[in-house]
């Protein structure tokens, strides 16, 4: 008889940040446990590729519809309700009831940011992409926005008038800047 499929993924030692769950890997198990060897060899694999191309964490991602629009959208494969649950909990260490998770797949292929690609699978849409860019967007914003005012109280207790918000390096003087070369015409 064949051994059903197992991984190396614990997480007994994860500690609880706000808007975790406080017994993630028991929850993580009951996931686990949902998912046939089949489902559970794909989603190991999801789990172990990197995300690229995306630097808004999950944590900064508001509502559990635009989570399960970040897990379709950050992995870049068509996952079913359970595979979704599984990561959000393993990966991103959010609570995911699979209700939860259906209810938030159907909204999606309503309003049409998320697809059937195959029996009990969906994808993203250009248009949760194009959505989760502006959250992505906003995050920057916001984040920019404390470090201006962190910048800006540190100069003002440091007596400065005018804190240098600049992300780049000083310009060397002497140095001809693009704007200081000549234009062909």
């Amino acid at each position: 008889m064949e051994q059903p499929f197992t991984h190396g993924i614990d997480l007994s030692a994860v500690s609880h940040h706000h808007g975790q769950s406080l017994d993630i890997e028991t929850k993580r198990k009951r996931a686990w446990e949902r998912m046939d060897d089949r489902e559970r060899k794909y989603v190991v694999g999801v789990y172990d590729k990197p995300v690229q191309g995306w630097d808004l964490p999950c944590l900064e991602v508001g509502s559990a519809y635009e989570r399960v629009l970040y897990v379709l959208i950050t992995t870049d494969v068509a996952l079913s309700a359970e595979q979704i649950a599984y990561l959000l909990i393993a990966r991103h260490y959010r609570n995911a009831d699979i209700t939860s998770v259906r209810k938030q797949l159907a909204i999606g292929v309503r309003r049409g940011d998320l697809r059937l690609v195959a029996h009990n699978r969906y994808g993203s849409t250009d248009e949760a992409e194009i959505k989760m860019r502006q959250i992505e967007q906003r995050w920057r914003a916001a984040r920019h926005a404390e470090r201006v005012a962190r910048v800006t109280r540190a100069a003002h207790l440091a007596g400065m008038s005018s804190p240098d918000l600049s992300t780049g390096p000083p310009e060397a003087p002497g140095v001809p800047t693009d704007l200081d070369r000549p234009t062909a015409e």
